[in-house]
């Protein structure tokens, strides 16, 4: 205990002695009170059985050794007070730190550096619409409204009664405490996940492809739809031919009369729009096997979430059981409400719908008044709101948005638009789960599902009927017609209308006795969902491969499939190899992957060789795009296709032959092994790129947890990449009863003084998957650590 405290206070005062960035951490002086500094925190006392008294509510928490907290109540209300005062006691610093977020106060709590966040949501204006939200709750429904406030006592009782020598030692190391929680805050943890999942920027790069490259040249290098692809509702081959006599043609994909920009933007200019990077890995993976596959006629669903791996981790696993609910899975901490898991009738897991719901509206502005843009044929003057940012340390700062009909105005290098996040106007995800806790079958879970906005998933189901399916969930905003992922016009006012709810990708007991969904287009559809499909096709492909080899199915073949470093990308370098190599010579390398098995373990030459090749293909793409005069270079699964598919594309006077392009890549490949790994233990070394760091979600220097013997990348089942598997789920229906096991990658507590801290991270990095304690009666429950027992009498 006592060395881990140090070790936390030496890391603290290094990075304050050396590192501006961090100036919103306390002063050493402060870190080094003996009273109420670091040296003061003390290891939460567990491994008791108490018993709290004059409590407003009655229920009975059993925790586990693995820090899960079983909750036994009679009412709702009272699971949600006993699963607030968990979340508080082990998560408390991370739900005030992601509300400040949302509410565009960060600076509150780190200082300057959070500045910049607070500039961004503040203009949302997401607190004051929260709480809009909620107080509708009351009157929509009574019950959530008032689960939620039970949850807001839940956790101020804790923060209340909590001794400052048990605080989190993060409040002291940032300076700051504890602020009390209310209800509302709960929607804001929606908004956090969905910008992770759904905020993309990249609007102004595809729109400078639509303009400038000729359809060949566009069609061969940036395709938006590949052959062969894996949808997530099953159909039939061509199942649009025949609608035009002898061609294969795809229906209208708009139901308004928007148009896209009414003539070419970039034709004649040179794109420096800085745009924020689309994180490619960030998605997840689901599959649901029905009986007829599997080896002893049970029902598997499985689940593994990716996104940005961090300490604590976002999700917290719980058990909640009353008279009229009973769920087991993962909460996210500061929302009261199991996100995947199951209940004693059906299961469902998520991943990421990858919808496209933020749209920049490009505006064509006065030139004698900048604070007027085109609309309708006249000029349209913008609204202005003024907030103010509190900033520690410092004095407040103001920030003056303005507002168009779109959303807020933005200019960034020359480019003026009016910014529509979708997500921001609506937040009833939470309604949604709600709903899907107590659901008990396909018809009340599709009705659950039809009051779900953001971030848009794809919902995995099954249930103790023997029944499986999928509902690809979200309020998705029609597109104009022939809209292909670029800028809207902003010359005209927005008619905003969604896809409706029996319209969206839907399937329920396929054929194929299996559904899954790895963040790929949903389905062949009139409606338009996003122009980057292209970017991840070898995922699901190895999914459905494992899925549809015929072999009968079993909870080892699950967990293996979950651990699964398979890449088939490998095959198509293959077909590159043989293509344009052939006959040349190449070095032993190369030779080697004509006969390699694609997997990617994380201390094989040959895995090591192939993320080099990886890398290189990234870079001679960014030089493709260069030569062609865009800024936005190929997806990697874009690029290989092109070197396959072609020999060579015309653009303007030149020929761009794929072939002297392959031999770049193959040259910068050669290159960039030989000068980082191609010597004695270089496999094994912290220059391993399959290595990361597990931060800790402050990202103070010291605190981070390096892992270095995970292979993949983000084409496997086990994503290894910037995202990682944060939590993983198998669930089993047999004999119409439900039962299930779960691994969170690095654990419960975000304590770092505690003893459980990464406590789970042996096991993720192995699959090692414990089984959930799923039972009504808690006298059944094992390996209980501690008892917490709110009373509503006096002893």
């Amino acid at each position: 205990m006592a060395a881990k405290i140090l070790f936390c206070l030496t890391a603290v005062a290094l990075v304050v002695v050396t590192s501006m960035h961090f100036q919103g951490l306390n002063s050493i002086q402060n870190l080094l009170n003996y009273h109420d500094g670091i040296l003061s925190k003390r290891e939460l006392a567990k491994g008791a059985a108490i018993t709290i008294p004059n409590s407003p509510v009655s229920s009975q928490v059993e925790i586990d050794t693995l820090g899960i907290p079983h909750i036994y109540a009679k009412e709702n209300n009272a699971l949600a007070y006993s699963l607030g005062y968990m979340h508080a006691r082990d998560r408390y610093f991370q739900m005030q730190l992601v509300s400040s977020i949302v509410m565009g106060r960060l600076s509150e709590v780190i200082g300057e550096p959070g500045i910049g966040s607070d500039k961004f949501w503040k203009m949302f204006d997401l607190e004051a619409k929260a709480k809009k939200i909620y107080d509708s709750l009351g009157q929509i429904q009574p019950d959530l409204y008032n689960y939620l406030q039970w949850y807001e006592k839940g956790v101020n009782a804790y923060i209340s009664a909590e001794e400052p020598k048990y605080r989190d030692p993060l409040f002291t190391v940032w300076g700051s405490s504890p602020r009390p929680w209310k209800a509302y805050y709960s929607l804001l943890i929606q908004w956090y996940m969905s910008f992770d999942l759904t905020y993309n920027d990249d609007y102004v790069n595809r729109q400078e492809v639509l303009d400038k490259l000729p359809p060949a040249v566009r069609e061969a290098i940036y395709p938006m739809e590949p052959d062969g692809k894996l949808w997530i509702i099953p159909q039939q081959k061509n199942a649009y031919e025949g609608m035009i006599p002898g061609k294969s043609v795809l229906p209208e994909r708009s139901l308004s009369g928007r148009s896209v920009l009414p003539e070419p933007y970039f034709a004649q200019r040179q794109n420096i729009y800085a745009a924020r990077e689309t994180n490619r890995s960030l998605g997840s993976n689901n599959w649901v096997v029905g009986s007829s596959l599997s080896d002893s006629g049970q029902l598997f669903l499985c689940n593994d979430l990716h996104l940005f791996l961090t300490t604590p981790n976002i999700f917290y696993e719980a058990q909640l059981c009353s008279d009229s609910m009973h769920v087991y899975g993962f909460t996210i901490p500061g929302i009261p409400a199991v996100v995947i898991g199951h209940n004693e009738q059906i299961a469902w897991g998520l991943t990421s719908g990858e919808w496209d719901v933020t749209e920049q509206y490009l505006l064509k502005t006065n030139p004698a008044n900048d604070n007027q843009y085109l609309l309708d044929g006249k000029w349209a003057d913008m609204t202005t709101r003024t907030f103010e940012i509190k900033v520690k340390d410092h004095g407040p700062e103001e920030l003056t948005v303005r507002y168009t009909v779109f959303g807020p105005y933005i200019k960034r290098d020359s480019i003026a638009y009016g910014l529509m996040w979708h997500p921001s106007r609506s937040a009833s995800a939470v309604q949604s789960f709600w709903q899907i806790m107590r659901a008990s079958n396909w018809t009340e879970f599709r009705q659950a599902l039809s009051l779900y906005d953001y971030p848009c998933q794809n919902f995995i189901y099954e249930d103790v009927k023997d029944n499986i399916g999928i509902v690809c969930a979200g309020k998705m905003p029609v597109k104009p017609v022939n809209y292909s992922g670029g800028l809207l016009d902003g010359t005209v006012s927005p008619v905003w209308r969604y896809v409706p709810f029996d319209s969206l990708p839907q399937s329920f007991n396929p054929k194929q006795g299996y559904l899954f969904s790895a963040n790929q287009e949903p389905e062949r559809s009139k409606y338009f969902y996003s122009s980057r499909w292209y970017e991840d096709l070898y995922r699901p492909g190895r999914i459905n491969e494992l899925l549809s080899r015929g072999k009968k199915l079993g909870f080892e073949d699950m967990r293996q499939m979950q651990l699964d470093i398979v890449d088939l990308s490998v095959q198509d370098l293959r077909k590159l190899l043989i293509k344009y190599c052939s006959g040349e010579e190449v070095s032993d390398n190369w030779k080697q992957m004509l006969t390699w098995n694609g997997k990617l373990e994380y201390n094989d030459r040959e895995a090591i060789f192939y993320r080099s090749f990886r890398r290189s293909t990234g870079m001679v793409s960014a030089g493709l795009a260069r030569k062609i005069g865009v800024r936005s270079g190929p997806y990697y699964d874009q690029f290989l296709n092109f070197l396959l598919k072609y020999d060579s594309v015309k653009y303007g006077d030149e020929e761009i032959y794929c072939k002297d392009y392959f031999e770049k890549i193959v040259k910068a490949t050669d290159s960039l092994y030989g000068r980082n790994f191609d010597k004695p233990g270089a496999q094994s070394s912290a220059s391993n790129p399959y290595t990361f760091s597990i931060e800790q979600m402050t990202f103070i220097p010291g605190l981070a947890v390096g892992v270095n013997d995970i292979g993949g990348s983000d084409n496997t089942i086990n994503v290894n990449y910037s995202a990682h598997p944060v939590v993983r789920m198998i669930i089993e229906v047999k004999d119409g009863v439900i039962r299930s096991w779960m691994v969170n990658a690095v654990g419960q507590t975000g304590r770092i003084n505690d003893g459980e801290y990464l406590q789970q991270l042996p096991c993720w990095k192995k699959n090692l998957l414990h089984g959930s304690q799923f039972t009504r009666d808690e006298g059944k429950l094992r390996s209980i650590s501690e008892q917490i027992v709110f009373s509503t009498g006096n002893k």
